[in-house]
């Protein structure tokens, strides 16, 4: 029979000579190491003893009951049996086990219903933050739309032409205000003026915004000494060295590459801020391509567009 013990001392082989002195007399003597145990900083700081297993055999065999064995063994039988019996005589236990087998498939069910609902949700109010982010945008786009439906008299334009040659004048340039003047089937003219001459092109400013300034003052003086139906509109459109669809152009353009770079890295792509007139020409760009769409983020001056790949493939991380 076998017996086990614990010993401890400074070291393995000192724990050994303690379990000799100690076990001996009571037969063979076998160990295990537990731990060697560490000598630590000077001896002092960290220092742990080592810890042996002893193990004493006297000799003696173990001796088992004969009906603890033959009850061991039977106890099996006894239990597959009464398990038999239990799922014979009582079927309902049977019926109890299938239902949380039922609830748990239904639990799944309502799980992927609430994920699908979500989903749907989300999906709701991202195309309400886009069509609430394109209203000042498509506000833009009607005003402009009604403002190709105003039609300029010859005083309202001459008006408009007048302050623009004192404003030229005030700052000593000499440059030259021109603009159509001739009647059309309607008996109106054309909206357009154009300041043309020495230096007119340091008039448009950085990305037209000097341009816009001006046309702004003129259309201002213009609604509050004109006598006509539209004062709140725009009335004319001032242009420099064909500024204007240069640089409608030149957004097209721009609409397009970003497009295809949201499109290859399958990201957001978003553009400076831009002025409504010219988010509008990027809108109406982006939507003749496919997979990509735009919505706009910011306010006043700070207002930008923000291109969005609508088909973006999820990135897996292979670290």
């Amino acid at each position: 029979m076998k017996t086990e013990f614990r010993v401890t001392a400074k070291t393995v082989s000192e724990a050994y000579t303690k379990a000799i002195g100690l076990y001996s007399s009571l037969g063979e003597i076998s160990y295990e190491i537990i731990s060697e145990g560490k000598k630590g900083f000077l001896g002092i700081f960290g220092r742990a003893d080592a810890v042996i297993k002893v193990i004493v055999d006297d000799g003696r065999e173990e001796k088992k009951p004969k009906n603890q064995t033959q009850g061991e063994q039977k106890a099996p039988e006894k239990q597959k049996n009464t398990q038999k019996n239990q799922a014979q005589s009582n079927p309902k236990n049977n019926q109890q086990k299938q239902k949380p087998m039922q609830s748990s498939a239904k639990n799944e069910q309502k799980a992927e219903q609430k994920s699908e609902q979500r989903a749907e949700v989300k999906a709701a109010q991202r195309t309400e933050v886009k069509s609430e982010a394109k209203a000042n945008d498509k506000a833009a786009e009607k005003a402009s739309l009604k403002e190709e439906n105003i039609n300029v008299t010859v005083e309202e334009k001459t008006l408009a032409m007048n302050f623009l040659k004192s404003f030229i004048r005030d700052i000593g340039m000499s440059c030259e205000v021109k603009g159509d003047l001739t009647l059309n089937e309607n008996g109106f003219v054309s909206r357009v003026i154009t300041i043309e001459g020495e230096g007119a092109a340091s008039l448009i400013g950085h990305r037209g915004d000097m341009l816009d300034a001006l046309q702004y003052l003129a259309n201002l003086c213009l609604a509050r000494k004109s006598e006509g139906e539209h004062k709140e509109y725009v009335k004319v459109v001032l242009d420099i060295e064909n500024y204007r669809e240069k640089r409608e152009q030149t957004l097209r353009n721009l609409a397009r590459r970003m497009a295809e770079k949201a499109l290859k890295y399958q990201r957001n792509v978003v553009l400076e801020p831009m002025n409504p007139y010219e988010r509008m020409i990027i809108h109406s760009e982006i939507q003749s391509i496919e997979g990509v769409s735009t919505h706009s983020v910011g306010y006043d001056e700070n207002r930008k567009i923000v291109i969005t790949c609508e088909n973006k493939k999820r990135r897996t991380n292979n670290n």
